[in-house]
């Protein structure tokens, strides 16, 4: 089947308008008609309200209509200050685009949470509530688009957004990261909204907002493609929602079903859930190259690529490469990507940098197998990255929690937040067997990452300037990769000592001899010194270059749940202090040994 998709967007990120024109001039030449330019400036004013609450760093994440327009009726309530910033920066964008004879697309989570004292003034406009009541320590409300006036105002932002860029091609998120649906099934709460408007339909709920969306595009010259998803991971799907499709409009899509009961668009991602974040650079051009050839030959009307940045283009040149000359197939792919991998390696060791790839790529796939997600909901959203292992983590001083504890995606209390096992108020692996398999699954990773930064440095030894540094940076990236997946297996196995371990027994000290120390301790111990260890390395892999190796926050100040701190050197020097002046709290637990 020939491409005959006619929207081809590419998404990428970019740190100034300088890049973004480079990346975006990239797009072109590999066959993109759109760009996304939604990535704004993160909303902290949200979280800043209360900081105790984690929840809005998800919403932070995301744009939404009012954090780049602010209708007349919210002024008071909304920053508009921030979001003509975020309005002047897409323009720009646009206005790069529009040179370049490309349209601009749009992500975005809607209806967006208001802050309370919007219903406090309007509370006829009080909406489902749509946090995750797990993960949030306060109450947040979208507004009900159900109130003609407030579809007014989405209508409103809609016209004055698609007036200033040329957008055309809008992606919505909802019933997720602060974004919700009056009575809908994929709440997380559950089903809920204002009485008045409980009765009505989904289907002419939706269909209501999505044509005030399309009307506000309209008013702006613009024939708005609308695609919106409320099916998101593991959640239960929303039947409500997708019964609707065969009643749609063109070019329109539910839950990934248009009125032809096909997705209005494929996608190429390779960073769901933030897979292997925030490790920067790591090339996948074997998973990029079968989910673009997916992508390609799907049919479908809209394709949408997320390009990942990596230190030799690798997916962008694939890209190329299959569109001059598009093949099915594992053995073309691999033909394709040893072909990458003599044009940045030389014949001789293509090879050895193609099977460092795979090796790379089957360690994730093993990541995965532990159902963690991804590293961000771990080792960043978590802290075990820089939070010391400790058996009585409630002793911890202020100085020796403050640090990271402000920083853990914990809602609920301290508890929670002291188990390490406790994601997000989620427990994904728990018990011998649980911990078993996932401790198995990673020690399959951090040996295939470290056969790969091995094979990276071989091929390194026969580059010279800047290629072999670029090689040998990439290779510290797989070796830091690999101890990201030690620090989720320490954490694993540590906590599970911490779960059965009777803190109610005061543990005899016996003079008897011999006597052998009872196993949880010599593994408590091992675990200890081996997380230790590999924090040391850690440290030495990314000190004075934090921002060359991790995607971290710009300065300290701006850390938050989803972003390390620059400092995160010295908070892992940090951790280990602590856990070296904690070692001997093993023996309030376990007996020691007499030999």
């Amino acid at each position: 089947m020939d491409d005959n998709c006619q929207r081809r967007v590419i998404t990428f990120t970019s740190d100034s308008m300088a890049e973004f024109e480079e990346k975006a001039r990239r797009a072109k030449s590999l066959g993109a008609t759109h760009v996304t330019v939604s990535a704004i400036e993160k909303s902290r004013w949200q979280w800043e309200r209360d900081p105790s609450d984690p929840y809005p760093n998800w919403g932070m994440l995301i744009a939404a209509l009012f954090k780049v327009v602010v209708p007349e009726e919210l002024s008071e309530w909304l920053p508009s200050d921030y979001a003509q910033r975020n309005l002047k920066l897409v323009a720009k964008r646009g206005e790069i685009l529009k040179k370049l004879g490309l349209k601009g697309a749009f992500q975005m989570k809607e209806p967006c949470y208001l802050p309370e004292e919007v219903y406090r003034a309007h509370p006829e406009w009080r909406g489902p509530r749509c946090d995750h009541p797990r993960r949030a320590r306060n109450y947040y409300y979208s507004p009900c688009i159900d109130r003609p006036e407030i579809l007014a105002m989405y209508s409103y932002a809609m016209e004055k957004l698609c007036g200033t860029a040329d957008i055309d091609y809008f992606n919505i998120l909802t019933n997720d990261s602060g974004g919700g649906i009056c009575w809908s099934s994929g709440l997380y709460p559950g089903k809920n909204g204002p009485e008045w408007c409980r009765n009505r339909p989904q289907s002419e709920r939706v269909r209501g907002f999505l044509l005030a969306l399309k009307e506000g595009a309209a008013r702006a010259g613009v024939d708005a493609w609308l695609d919106i998803n409320s099916n998101i991971g593991i959640k239960e799907p929303e039947h409500e929602m997708d019964a609707m499709w065969p009643f749609l409009p063109d070019h329109q899509a539910v839950n990934k079903k248009t009125n032809t009961g096909r997705p209005l668009a494929s996608e190429v991602f390779l960073n769901w859930e933030y897979t292997l974040q925030p490790v920067r650079n790591i090339a996948r051009p074997y998973e990029f190259l079968e989910q673009y050839e997916k992508a390609y030959f799907s049919g479908l009307p809209v394709r949408i690529v997320t390009m990942d940045d990596s230190d030799f283009d690798e997916h962008y040149i694939l890209m190329e490469r299959f569109n001059s000359s598009p093949q099915r197939g594992v053995a073309a792919r691999a033909a394709m990507v040893h072909q990458l991998a003599a044009g940045i390696a030389g014949d001789a060791n293509a090879a050895l940098l193609a099977e460092a790839w795979h090796k790379t790529e089957k360690g994730i796939l093993h990541y995965l197998d532990t159902g963690l997600e991804g590293l961000v909901s771990c080792c960043v959203n978590q802290r075990w990255l820089n939070r010391p292992f400790v058996l009585f983590p409630a002793e911890l001083a202020p100085e020796e929690k403050d640090y990271y504890r402000r920083f853990q995606f914990q809602a609920n209390d301290d508890a929670h937040a002291d188990d390490l096992l406790d994601i997000q108020n989620s427990s994904f692996i728990r018990g011998y067997s649980g911990v078993f398999i996932a401790s198995m699954a990673l020690g399959k990773a951090i040996g295939l990452f470290g056969e790969s930064a091995a094979l990276l440095r071989r091929v390194a030894e026969a580059m010279e300037g800047g290629p072999r540094d670029r090689t040998l940076l990439y290779a510290d990236r797989i070796e830091l990769l690999s101890c990201f997946m030690k620090n989720a297996r320490n954490a694993i196995r540590f906590q599970h000592i911490a779960d059965t371990a009777d803190y109610e027994r005061v543990p005899e000290i016996s003079p008897e001899w011999p006597l052998d120390a009872e196993p949880s301790l010599l593994r408590y111990e091992e675990i200890t010194r081996a997380e230790i260890d590999n924090t040391h390395r850690i440290i030495r892999l990314i000190e004075g270059r934090e921002a060359t190796m991790l995607s971290i926050a710009k300065t300290h100040e701006l850390e938050d749940v989803f972003l390390l701190s620059p400092r995160l050197a010295s908070q892992l020097s940090a951790k280990t202090e602590i856990m070296m002046n904690h070692m001997l709290d093993g023996k309030r637990l376990f007996v020691t040994p007499n030999k």
